[in-house]
């Protein structure tokens, strides 16, 4: 069995149906990964079952017990086997941190799409992914997915390859994955709070009246002007 099989039957995952990456991405995972890769997702579908195909030793994190026994079937009934997958029934920020599944060659996250688990996923998942290392964020047409992906489009250890049509961005990790700076030190953030900027400082100064430190605004301004 390879693939393009797997893309013709589309076996149903979740409930009747699945929702989960389109071709493309599968295929992308199908021409990535080689035998013996270490790999992870957040959720599961047809991509699990992509990584079992190419040999990979592959951590699949999600809830649902239903989806892994419908993974499992597929499986069993198509002669793939998943001695190489581990899963792990639970909530992915739950099991996370308690892991340590590195290095990784590629990371899949696509399971809740909710606030904070999108990012929660990536915190865990980006120390542990190697350098040269694929990053598949799903669902980008999401809000949780859209952030995620402009956010590291702008970080400098990560490069954007491509976006599947509009909703599945691959990254490569190319240094450090930027955990530890501060805010004003991430682009993407301190762009987006328009970081030394006046409009930023104007905003600044009304967040400040508006909660009662209209004293302390006062005192600063007096400090700067000089007058002690």
């Amino acid at each position: 069995m390879d693939i393009d099989q797997l893309l013709r039957d589309a076996p149903p995952i979740h409930g009747d149906v699945t929702h989960g990456l389109i071709p493309q991405a599968l295929e992308r995972i199908a021409a990535t990964v080689k035998h013996g890769d270490r790999t992870i997702e957040t959720g599961s579908g047809h991509s699990t079952i992509a990584f079992a195909l190419a040999g990979a030793e592959h951590t699949c994190i999600v809830p649902d017990e239903a989806e892994i026994a419908a993974i499992r079937s597929y499986c069993l009934t198509h002669s793939v086997g998943l001695d190489r997958v581990t899963f792990y029934p639970a909530l992915s920020e739950h099991v996370l941190p308690t892991l340590n599944p590195g290095p990784l060659d590629l990371a899949l996250i696509d399971g809740s799409h909710s606030f904070p688990q999108v990012f929660i996923d990536w915190f865990y998942i980006a120390e542990p992914l190697r350098i040269g290392g694929t990053l598949i964020v799903d669902d980008t047409h999401v809000w949780t997915g859209r952030v995620l992906r402009n956010f590291l489009q702008n970080e400098p250890g990560w490069r954007l390859e491509t976006e599947l049509e509009g909703r599945t961005a691959v990254f490569t990790k190319i240094g450090d994955a930027g955990l530890n700076r501060v805010w004003d030190q991430q682009p993407y953030v301190a762009k987006r709070t328009g970081f030394g900027k006046p409009r930023s400082k104007a905003r600044q100064v009304v967040s400040m009246v508006r909660h009662g430190q209209g004293g302390r605004l006062r005192d600063d301004l007096r400090r700067r002007l000089g007058r002690g």
